[in-house]
This record gives structure tokens, C-alpha cells and sequence, in this order.
């Protein structure tokens, strides 16, 4: 398997209604058959592990793992544990390659090589099935090789949506630098991975190039389900941090963080808490109660963030939940929203 080029990592948990859109996406790329594509089914209840083994009866280079359900981060790292190309894609199974992603990655492989990580443009698709272009996103392409860490930080963060599926990844980068997704994160997986992948390389080529279509606002998904959910990712995000920097890279010398670089770190982590902590004070007694909790427990995160230093109304949050506890500054902050 010399000339395997890319191993694409596609985890599966219950998308049987668009599975086969996914797949087709990538077996119907044109070019040299230079790919594999690994589903690993992580435990799905429906016929989405039927969908993945006939696609891998069928369709050469396809394969499939089946697991007991691990979550996002499990399930993607049996994928790049069993993978065996010299690049690791990431395509999430509700999402689409567009025509002909494939076959220019190859080109900008050829013509800008020495990079470790390559990221590229999306697409997003709307509910009605139209296509368009992600708002707010500043992307420029070129390379980012500046020694700050924060620097690289804001240019990955401006380029738009902070998920895996628009990179390309050395594999032996990935290995070399010990850089797994941790199991633990069952929220937003991608933004820790992301902030352990900018410190270990220096170098990033960002590239001109539609690497992925991605699904938004899918009812059901990860991002948009289960908000008390959502504060245990945090968590254990916030912990698997606390964890690293207090063993001082004991695992690999690439994730040494700073005393400045863990500050960026929990800058971004409570950038992630603050909206859902807001979405948090709501009217609706039970599921404040049942966030409450979780608000609770990333009290270390309280001192951190962008939101709470900006508008009067997000700051006069921040003292809420600081001086009154997340019980009582959860309650007093939905009284007062209008």
C-alpha cells in the first residue's frame, strides 16, 4: 500500500438518510483509485451499519469497522488508527465532497508540498437544498507561519468553522506528534483537537480549494441537540487541558504550552462556554435546572472568554453566575431577558 495517498475517516451513528449521499460522494471522485475510505460504525441503532457494509461489498477502497458507540472522538480515532494512507481526511457522514475535490487536492499536494496541514474552503447546505458560501468568514489563502501561537490560533478561527473536515492531515505528522481526539468530549470535539494541532505545527497552508459540503442545521445533529449535553463536553475539555498543562508535556515535547499559550487555550475554551451558558438562563424552569449543574462545574472558565468583556449585558452575566452561583445567576439572568 505504498501509493495509498489518503485515508478518509467518515465515523457513522445514525444517519441512514444521508449515508449513501456521503459515500457516493467519495467513491464517484474521479482520478486514480490512490484512497481509502474507512466507515466505522459506531454502534448505530438503524440501517446506517446495513448502508456501510454494502457500500464496502461494492465499492472497492471502502471498508468498515463496526464499535460499540464511542461518540465522535472515539470513532474517528479507530479510523486514523486503522488508516494507512500518507493523508488523513475527515468527512463527517451527513456531509458531501464536492465534484472534483479529490483530484485538485492532489494538484495542490504536488505543487505546494513541505506542509504538515492543509486547509481548505466549504460549502454549506441549506434545509431547502440550496448551496452557498459560510458567512462571516474571512479566508485568505496562504501560508501561516508565524511563531505566535495565538496568531495561528485567530488565522484558523477567521477562516470560519472550526471543524475537521476542511483539513488535510499528514499521518505521520499526526503520529509523530501524539495528537489524538479525546473520547471524553462529546460536544464540539473538534475545537480541542484544533488547538492542539496549531500548537504542534508552525507551518500551515491554507489553500484555495472547496474541501467539503457541509450539512447545516440539521435537526438531530451534535451541534444542535441536547444543551445540558453540551456543558459536559466543555468540561472535559476544560479538564483534558488542565490535565496537559499540568503534566507539562510529559507525552511529547510538541505540546508544551506556555504560561501565554494556555492563556489563549482558555480564552478559546470559555469562548465556546459563554454562548451556551447564555442559551443556559432560559425561561423554561427545566431545562435550566438541568444546565445548571454543568454551568456550575466550568466555574474556572468564569475569568475567561471574549463575550463577557463586550456587551454590557454579557458582562453583567459573567458577575451574575461569579457572585450569585450558577443557581441563582441563571434565574436572575432569564428574568431578565426581554
Amino acid at each position: 500500500m505504498a501509493d495509498l495517498l489518503f485515508s478518509v475517516i467518515v465515523p457513522v451513528y445514525n444517519v441512514e438518510n444521508y449515508l449513501s449521499a456521503c459515500l457516493k460522494s467519495v467513491v464517484e471522485q474521479e482520478g486514480p483509485r490512490d484512497w481509502e475510505c474507512i466507515l466505522v460504525d459506531d454502534g448505530s441503532t438503524d440501517t446506517s451499519g446495513k448502508i456501510c457494509d454494502f457500500f464496502a461489498a461494492e465499492c472497492p477502497g471502502v471498508r468498515v469497522i463496526h464499535q460499540a458507540n464511542q461518540g465522535l472522538a472515539g470513532a474517528r480515532n479507530t479510523g486514523v488508527e486503522a488508516a494507512r494512507g500518507q493523508w488523513i481526511l475527515y468527512l463527517d457522514s451527513d456531509d458531501l465532497w464536492p465534484d472534483g475535490m479529490l483530484a485538485g487536492l492532489r494538484e495542490i499536494l504536488a505543487a505546494q508540498p513541505g506542509f504538515d496541514w492543509y486547509v481548505g474552503r466549504y460549502q454549506e447546505l441549506n434545509p431547502d437544498g440550496s448551496i452557498t458560501e459560510p458567512g462571516a468568514v474571512e479566508f485568505v489563502p496562504g501560508v501561516e507561519e508565524s511563531e505566535s501561537y495565538a496568531d495561528r490560533v485567530e488565522r484558523l478561527y477567521r477562516c470560519g468553522h472550526w471543524a475537521v473536515w476542511k483539513y488535510c492531515l499528514r499521518r505521520s505528522f499526526l503520529q509523530r506528534a501524539g495528537i489524538r481526539f479525546w473520547p471524553e468530549v462529546r460536544w464540539a470535539e473538534d475545537y480541542p483537537y484544533d488547538l492542539l494541532l496549531l500548537k504542534a505545527c508552525r507551518r500551515i497552508c491554507f489553500v484555495d480549494h472547496q474541501m467539503t459540503v457541509y450539512r447545516a442545521n440539521r435537526a438531530g445533529s451534535l451541534v444542535n441537540s441536547n444543551l445540558p449535553h453540551h456543558f459536559e463536553g466543555i468540561l472535559a475539555a476544560q479538564q483534558g487541558f488542565a490535565r496537559l498543562f499540568a503534566g507539562a508535556g510529559e507525552e511529547n515535547d510538541l505540546l508544551v504550552f506556555t504560561p501565554a499559550e494556555q492563556a489563549e487555550v482558555w480564552r478559546r475554551v470559555a469562548n465556546a462556554f459563554w454562548p451556551e451558558a447564555r442559551a443556559a438562563a432560559a425561561r423554561d424552569r427545566e431545562l435550566r435546572r438541568a444546565c445548571t449543574p454543568g454551568v456550575a462545574r466550568c466555574r474556572p472558565l468564569y475569568d475567561f472568554g471574549d463575550q463577557c468583556r463586550g456587551r454590557a449585558d454579557w458582562v453583567a452575566f459573567r458577575w451574575m453566575l461569579k457572585l450569585l452561583g450558577a443557581p441563582a445567576g441563571l434565574w436572575l439572568a432569564a428574568r431578565l431577558k426581554g
